[in-house]
């Protein structure tokens, strides 16, 4: 054959020796000698000095591939040194792995050129091989930034824990140059008024000629009257802080203390959300339940102060009866068969007991102001009105009952007194009542006007719903003086309504 015989990696002087298939079938010592290496790079510089190729066996690749010992196989697939040491006494090349992919090797940083070439290195090798170079520089580039990261954790131990992830701090803002949004002047109540909604709803009238019109599509709002009259329901709806009593008290009998006092508490009892109750402490004879509603089972004061388990407000509120305008009203213990008048002790027990459950408590007083239940009851009062006829006797009472609260020490009670002017009939009275305004107008007490009212007349129980329209007027426009007196303070401990 004209081509090269094939030396199957051996050199060609060992060739020509043994000849033939027996040097072909040799085997090849583990490291070769020291001639090995250049016998080699002979026959490669000849194949490349003739131009011809030189015959490999099937299956090698069209470069041959360096030798490498196992000791420099292990550092390169391992995690050692990248740079290959040629065996004692060899003179071939030191090289890494070149199979390296040049992909993966294009992601590690380039830290140290690779080993370079001995001196004893064929040119013709070099020649023969440029691939390598370039590969071998990418491999010992990356192996060795791998190796660098391996070498910095101590053999045998853990590898650290990540760094904690360090939360950023809030935003710090500079509260020392502060924006004001809006200025305080623009915020007021009354602009943040003018600006609501332009037409709002409003309550329409429901009397008079406003009322009429109303009724055919029109679209009014309350008259003054209508207004003054909602004013007035706001101030006797004015909200308690603690237990309130008003004592309606005279001198003189006969005079209309009851019947005010059963008017008046049933104003405050269907105008205010809270529990009224009207109490009859007349000693005497007491007819407050016939001017309101008697008890269906004739209970009085008494037999509330002698009774025992009164915690619940229903245990309470049995020992009393209710009228249409939801007043309860306790009646006075006094009868035919009587034989003790009511005393103090037992007002005391039972109205102890009443403040616990009601807000508000309107007292029917007796005539005599020396008795012990009339004197507890203005002790204990927060407020007095006190009656009066459109008379010189009726006026000279009046007079008489503020001289002896003043000389008994009562000054907190003369001060929140009011006295009202009732007319017994309809004729006109006698005595001017302007007159009588002017002579309590003298002390600083204010005055109210009771006309008369042909169903308060009648002696009967008192319906709110059949008195005529001024003097329904009349009982609230006294109802709401009482409630402007009304504490606007919360109670202090212990305080249940201003006991003194």
């Amino acid at each position: 054959m004209n081509g090269a015989p094939s030396t199957n990696g051996h050199s060609t002087e060992s060739v020509r020796t043994r000849g033939g298939y027996d040097a072909f079938f040799a085997p090849i010592a583990e490291q070769a000698e020291p001639g090995a290496g250049g016998g080699a790079s002979a026959s490669m510089s000849g194949a490349a000095s003739t131009g011809v190729a030189p015959h490999l066996p099937a299956g090698r690749p069209e470069v041959p591939t360096p030798p490498r010992t196992a000791d420099q196989r292990a550092r390169v697939e391992g995690s050692g040194s990248v740079t290959s040491t040629p065996a004692q006494g060899t003179s071939a090349p030191s090289f890494p792995a070149a199979t390296v992919d040049a992909e993966y090797n294009q992601t590690w940083s380039r830290q140290e050129p690779a080993a370079a070439t001995t001196s004893d290195t064929p040119a013709s090798y070099a020649a023969a091989t440029p691939q390598f170079d370039a590969a071998a520089d990418n491999a010992a580039a990356s192996w060795q930034s791998a190796d660098t990261a391996e070498t910095t954790r101590p053999t045998g131990q853990p590898a650290a824990p990540l760094p904690a992830t360090r939360v950023p701090d809030r935003t710090r803002h500079d509260t020392g140059a502060r924006v004001e949004v809006m200025p305080a002047a623009l915020t007021s109540a009354d602009l943040l008024a003018d600006i609501a909604a332009a037409r709002r709803a409003q309550l329409k009238s429901q009397s008079g000629m406003r009322g009429a019109l109303n009724k055919v599509g029109f679209n009014l709002g309350l008259s003054p009257a209508e207004q003054r009259t909602e004013d007035r329901r706001g101030r006797i709806r004015r909200q308690l802080t603690s237990t309130y009593q008003i004592a309606v008290v005279s001198v003189k009998g006969g005079v209309g203390r009851t019947t005010v006092t059963a008017a008046l508490g049933s104003t405050f009892a269907s105008l205010r959300p809270d529990r009224v109750v009207a109490i009859d402490a007349n000693p005497d004879f007491g007819d407050l339940p016939t001017r309101t509603s008697p008890h269906p089972y004739g209970l009085t004061l008494r037999d509330l102060a002698r009774a025992g388990n009164l915690d619940a407000f229903s245990a309470v509120h049995s020992f009393t009866s209710i009228n249409e305008a939801d007043l309860a009203v306790i009646a006075s213990p006094w009868n035919t068969e009587a034989t003790e008048a009511l005393s103090g002790r037992e007002y005391s027990s039972a109205v102890e007991v009443l403040r616990r459950h009601y807000n508000l408590l309107v007292v029917d007083c007796g005539t005599g102001v020396l008795d012990s239940v009339t004197n507890t009851v203005l002790r204990t009062s927060d407020a007095i009105v006190v009656v009066t006829p459109a008379t010189v006797g009726g006026v000279k009472g009046a007079v008489a009952t503020l001289n002896w609260l003043n000389s008994q020490g009562m000054h907190h009670l003369i001060a929140k007194s009011i006295i009202a002017i009732a007319h017994h009939q309809a004729a006109r009275p006698t005595v001017e009542v302007d007159h009588i305004e002017k002579l309590f107008a003298s002390a600083q007490r204010p005055t109210r006007v009771l006309p008369y009212d042909a169903h308060l007349g009648e002696g009967g129980e008192i319906d709110l719903r059949l008195l005529d329209d001024d003097t329904a007027l009349a009982f609230e426009e006294l109802a709401a003086g009482l409630a402007d007196g009304f504490p606007g303070y919360p109670a202090a401990s212990g305080d249940r309504g201003g006991w003194r």
